[in-house]
C-alpha cells in the first residue's frame, strides 16, 4: 500500500456512488481510480461521466493491483459477499449501510478483517456529520439535563415496484434495513449501548418485507421511540428530550443544523455546519486516515457498534415476523 495516497475504487455504479464521487475532490491523501459494475458497459459509462480512469467488472476490481480500498454501494444483499471478496483480495472496505443483512454475516466479516489485518468499516455517514456531533456534545455537556426520550422518525413514500430494491426480499428490501437502520444507529450512538429491552411491531408488504416498523427501545430510564416507513413521508426529525430542554435535528439523515431548546421550547442556540458538500466527505476522510494509519476498524463506528446495530435489527425483524430468503 502507498504511504501517501489511498487508491479508491467503487463497486456499484448507482445513485449512492454519485454522492461519493461528488465529495471525492475534497479528500486528502486519496484518489479515485476505479469503478466496477456487474456489466462493464455500465462501469465504462459511469467512468466516462465522472472522469474515473478504470472501469471494471466485479471480478476485475477484486483482482486489480491498482486499488487499495473499495467503497461498496450495491444493494444490501450483495454487501457481505462483496466485502468478503475485497478482504480476501487484500483490499480495505468501506461498505454502505447496512454493512450486512444480519449479525451472523457481520461477525464473519469482522473476524476476517482481523485475520487479514485489513480495514473494514460500515459507511454510517450520519455518525460523522457535524450537526450530529454538536448534538452529542450538548448531551455530554448536560445542556438538556438527563436524556429521557429519543424520538426519531424516518419515512418516505417509495415507488411501489415489487421487483425493485425496496420491495424485493431477494435484495434484502424493506423499511428497516433501508431507512430504519439510521434510527437504530443513532439511538445506539446517543445511548452508547444496546437497549435492555426491544419491542417492535410492523406491517409487511405482500412481498414479505416490512412497509412500516415501529420500535421502542428501553435503556434504563431512557426510552427511544423509533418509526420507519416506505409508504408515507413523516417529519424525518431526530429529537432528544432531556429533563431541562431538548435538541432537534431536522432531516437528520443529512443533518446540517441542530437547535438546542430550553424546557419551555424556547430556542437557545442553533448550530449550522455551513457545508457545501453532500456530506459523505467526513466518513470518507475518516476511512482514508484510518487506512493510512494501518487500523483495521474505525474508532467512531467500531466493529462492535456495527455488530450491535445488526443484532438489534435481527431481533426487530424476528418480532415483526420476516426473514430474507437467503437466511432460511
Amino acid at each position: 500500500m502507498h504511504n501517501k495516497k489511498i487508491r479508491w475504487g467503487i463497486i456499484g455504479a448507482g445513485h449512492i456512488a454519485k454522492s461519493f464521487v461528488k465529495d471525492f475532490p475534497l479528500i486528502r491523501d486519496g484518489e479515485l481510480v476505479a469503478i466496477a459494475a456487474r456489466h462493464k458497459e455500465k462501469a465504462e459509462a459511469f467512468a466516462a461521466t465522472h472522469n474515473i480512469p478504470l472501469a471494471y467488472t466485479y471480478d476485475e476490481i477484486y483482482n486489480s493491483h491498482e486499488v487499495d480500498a473499495v467503497y461498496i454501494s450495491t444493494t444490501h444483499n450483495f454487501h457481505f459477499e462483496q466485502s468478503l471478496q475485497c478482504l480476501q483480495h487484500g483490499k480495505a472496505v468501506l461498505c454502505e449501510k447496512p454493512v450486512t443483512i444480519n449479525d451472523t454475516e457481520f461477525k464473519q466479516l469482522a473476524s476476517f478483517s482481523k485475520e487479514k489485518n485489513l480495514f473494514l468499516m460500515e459507511a454510517m455517514w450520519t455518525y460523522f456529520l457535524p450537526a450530529i456531533l454538536k448534538a452529542q456534545q450538548w448531551v455530554t455537556e448536560n445542556r438538556i439535563g438527563e436524556l429521557k426520550v429519543i424520538q426519531i422518525d424516518f419515512s418516505f413514500p417509495m415507488e411501489k415496484n415489487m421487483e425493485g430494491r425496496l420491495y424485493n426480499p431477494y435484495l434484502a428490501g424493506g423499511a428497516l434495513l433501508d431507512l430504519g437502520v439510521y434510527n437504530v444507529a443513532l439511538a445506539t450512538l446517543f445511548m452508547n449501548r444496546k437497549p435492555d429491552k426491544i419491542t417492535a411491531s410492523g406491517v409487511l408488504t405482500k412481498t414479505g418485507v416490512d412497509a412500516n416498523t415501529a420500535m421502542i427501545f428501553q435503556y434504563g430510564n431512557t426510552t427511544a421511540n423509533l418509526f420507519t416507513s416506505i409508504e408515507t413521508r413523516m417529519t424525518n426529525k431526530l429529537r432528544l428530550f432531556g429533563e431541562n430542554g431538548y435538541i432537534e435535528i431536522p432531516e437528520f439523515c443529512r443533518a446540517r443544523t441542530a437547535t438546542l431548546y430550553d424546557k419551555d421550547f424556547h430556542p437557545i442556540e442553533t448550530f449550522d455546519d455551513g457545508r457545501t458538500s453532500h456530506g459523505f466527505i467526513y466518513q470518507m476522510q475518516h476511512a482514508t486516515d484510518r487506512i493510512l494509519a494501518n487500523e483495521i476498524e474505525s474508532n467512531i463506528i467500531t466493529h462492535q457498534r456495527s455488530n450491535e446495530i445488526q443484532e438489534i435489527m435481527t431481533e426487530v425483524r424476528r418480532q415483526v415476523g420476516f426473514q430474507y430468503p437467503m437466511e432460511k
